[in-house]
């Protein structure tokens, strides 16, 4: 019998109150292929729109699988490598229609939504129940789940609970308690209220009240559950709330003049942004606490606020402010191509050895989900890929590429999940001839290789507890094939290269006249004892790659034992030599491809003064 037809026996075999029925998966090793790493779950044909995906911790997977002219949503738990078949979950083949509590184990969806009353359904791991919400309600259109799962907040009416008088018959806000089980309406006979959005946490929101006037900043309430109050000098403008990443705290407008302020969960304060650099436009919380704020009051222009002591300092960009997601360090444009990176804790602030090539006001790359490395290309154009960890301030180049190849990384904005893995380890990267379609493929930031191309497209990494990557293959209009990858090599071994000397530093900058020489020694081995080689990839001031290195640059190399190499390279230019050029170089392992960091220099030559004697 296939996995479709016990699925719909299952369906049959159960009553209305039964939760769900454990379907075994078609096979226990799918020979599906996914051009990365092993296939953990062929989760079969799938609707294109099958979000959402992943449960918050990543301990399940949802999506929507084609059936008839609507899709049948399906739960797979990923630890027990199985399905769980849902009951009363044949739904509108749209993503949006379902949801993921963003920090509990709850699903919730909604059926009948051409028939203008909705019956929301949710599902919890920790019963592995199905249960229906706000039954004490007409349901018409569902706004949100609470980060924790325990409300929802949805329009409609009820019998047992009215809308006080004014409100809309048919559409009033309500939120559902699911502990005490009843909807309860937000407006009040003061005050008709409307729901904005619940916090990244726990069960906080930001309503507003309604004026009738749509287009217009309306008056914040902020509140947990399901009611709020109105502080003085808050207001809502349509999707301008900002959420700190623990929920307790929130980013809106001020009555008066539009400028952003805080309001505080815990004291229930209403502070203003500061105005010391220029009127802030533009605002967000840094990493996941609600202490740190990045305001741009020009663009150009930026400034750090810290709430607790309610001091401003000013960054000096050219363009965006790129914050890590851990919120320890601030990546900034200072000049066309060159960065600055900021330790937000301790204000540091020093030149990164990270350079970029996207055009100002352009998005470079992307933070990885832990906050240990930033994604870019570069330098030079497309050539390469850059990957920089701001703990060493240090780079890794990835290749060497073929002459004709252009590298591109995905355009991260605040509102788009980050395309890598929890760990960091793993990110999405895209390769392919200049001005041609771009092939994918998964960067392995530990070893600085490419692993792929990827046959389909990436579309999630599991947001918590594994390094899974959901894979989509297209099959035709409409529906693909859906993949639960883990990229991770197998065997899974220490291959990257480490460094045995490097001399000097790397970012070292000399400047050497003619008839002088400087050294440049560099040494590395693998842990297992593989051949390593040494490559050294040359650039011009402007980051363009060049094939051959500066006239006067000689190495000795000499291979040592183990497979482990050094190069003995020096650097004398020749008479009228003024060229300046950037050395990266990198040790690869040669069997694996694995790579260590790439140490980079650069060395320039000046003629010899002319003598003043007569």
């Amino acid at each position: 019998m296939t996995r479709w037809r016990r699925w719909w026996v299952a369906l049959l075999l159960c009553g209305a109150g039964a939760g769900l029925v454990p379907i075994s998966t078609a096979a226990a090793a799918p020979a599906s292929d996914a051009g990365v790493g092993t296939v953990v779950a062929d989760l079969g044909p799938d609707s294109q729109h099958g979000k959402p995906g992943f449960s918050h911790g990543g301990a399940y997977y949802s999506h929507l699988v084609p059936s008839g002219d609507q899709c049948d949503l399906h739960l797979y738990d990923v630890a027990a490598r199985r399905d769980l078949g849902l009951v009363h979950a044949h739904v509108v083949c749209d993503s949006s229609l379902t949801r993921w509590a963003a920090q509990a184990d709850t699903l919730q969806w909604q059926v009948n939504v051409s028939a203008g009353e909705i019956t929301v359904y949710a599902w919890d791991a920790a019963s592995r129940q199905v249960s229906v919400l706000a039954p004490d309600a007409h349901v018409t259109g569902v706004t949100g789940l609470s980060a924790d799962g325990a409300y929802l907040s949805f329009t409609g009416r009820s019998d047992l609970h009215p809308a006080p008088p004014g409100s809309s018959t048919q559409s009033a806000p309500f939120t559902y308690d699911r502990a005490a089980r009843s909807s309860v309406p937000l407006s009040t006979t003061q005050k008709e209220i409307r729901f904005h959005s619940w916090s990244p946490t726990g069960h906080r929101f930001v309503a507003e009240v309604y004026s009738g006037a749509p287009d217009y900043s309306e008056d914040g309430c902020f509140g947990s559950g399901t009611s709020c109050q109105v502080p003085p000098g808050a207001r809502v403008y349509n999707d301008s709330a900002s959420w700190s990443g623990d929920g307790t705290a929130v980013i809106v407008n001020r009555w008066s003049d539009s400028r952003p302020v805080v309001y505080d969960f815990g004291n229930g304060s209403v502070v203003s942004l500061p105005t010391t650099y220029g009127f802030p436009f533009f605002t967000f919380f840094v990493g996941r606490s609600a202490r740190w704020v990045v305001g741009y009051y020009a663009y150009p222009g930026a400034f750090l606020w810290d709430r607790q002591t309610g001091k401003a300092v000013e960054i000096p960009t050219q363009d965006a402010v790129w914050a890590s997601p851990d919120g320890k360090y601030l990546l900034y444009r200072s000049a066309p191509y060159a960065y600055h990176y900021r330790n937000v804790a301790t204000g540091a602030d020093a030149l990164a050895t990270y350079r970029g090539t996207r055009y100002p006001g352009r998005i470079d790359g992307y933070w990885t989900k832990d906050g240990s490395s930033h994604l870019g290309i570069g330098p030079g154009g497309c050539s390469s890929v850059r990957q920089w960890s701001p703990a060493t301030n240090t780079v890794s180049l990835f290749g060497p590429p073929s002459p004709e190849a252009c590298y591109y990384v995905p355009e991260k904005f605040e509102t788009d999940p980050l395309p890598s893995s929890a760990s960091g380890r793993f990110g999405v990267v895209y390769k392919g001839p200049s001005g041609s379609a771009s092939t994918e493929y998964i960067a392995d930031l530990r070893r600085h290789v490419l692993l792929g191309p990827v046959k389909g497209h990436g579309e999630d990494f599991a947001p918590a507890g594994s390094e899974l990557l959901a894979i989509r293959q297209p099959i035709s209009e409409g529906v693909e094939r859906l993949l639960l990858v883990d990229p991770t090599p197998v065997p899974d071994v220490d291959d990257k290269p480490r460094w045995s000397s490097a001399t000097p530093s790397t970012g070292t900058a000399s400047t050497v006249e003619v008839g002088q020489q400087v050294h440049v020694v560099l040494g590395a081995s693998d842990l297992q004892g593989t051949p390593v080689n040494l490559y050294f990839r040359w650039r011009t001031t402007d980051g363009t790659p060049v094939a051959s290195p500066p006239r006067g640059w000689s190495c000795e190399r000499r291979r040592l034992a183990a497979g482990a190499t050094v190069s003995d390279c020096t650097f004398a230019p020749p008479k009228d030599y003024t060229a300046v050029r950037f050395l990266d170089v990198s040790a690869t392992n040669y069997v694996t491809g694995a790579q260590s960091d790439t140490r980079s220099y650069r060395l320039a030559a000046k003629p010899t003064p002319r003598s003043s004697g007569g």
